[in-house]
């Protein structure tokens, strides 16, 4: 089942037209893959994307999951355009899965990506006491 969201979620990504992408490279630069923790030998990684034209010193958190899975590849850019556009740095936070991990341990991997972004808030340029957080389905129900 959740191979299934995955495989959805993909699809509808792969449906979003490339000029609305192409329009939206030139607003923010992203880095990818930011290592944020490790555990069991495996990375864990986040997405980071800034604003080019204002920033507010404000971060949104992004929590990728959908059935408590979570993969690289379901992140869209253009799910972050308002927060940028409004000047947020947004953090899109890939966690350990389900089945391998369960759910405490993937809310751990969220606290560990929190006090990484605190702890490097001056690199990225934000307030570490002003961090918002937001994800739909499994990512939506994430208290850190």
């Amino acid at each position: 089942m959740r191979r299934l969201q995955a495989a959805l979620v993909l699809f509808c990504l792969a449906m979003i037209p490339t000029a609305t992408r192409a329009q939206a490279d030139g607003e923010y630069e992203r880095t990818r893959d930011v290592i944020y923790g490790r555990k069991f030998g495996v990375a864990l990684t986040m997405d980071v994307f800034a604003p080019k034209a204002k920033h507010n010193d404000r971060a949104v958190i992004v929590v990728v999951s959908g059935g408590w899975f979570s993969t690289p590849e379901a992140i869209s850019p253009l799910f972050m355009m308002e927060y940028l556009k409004r000047g947020y740095t947004v953090f899109a936070v890939v966690h350990g899965s389900q089945p391998k991990f369960t759910i405490p341990e993937i809310l751990e991997d969220m606290h560990r990506a929190v006090r990484y972004i605190r702890s490097h808030a001056g690199d990225y340029h934000i307030d570490p006491e002003r961090i918002g957080i937001t994800g739909v389905s499994a990512g939506g129900t994430c208290r850190c």
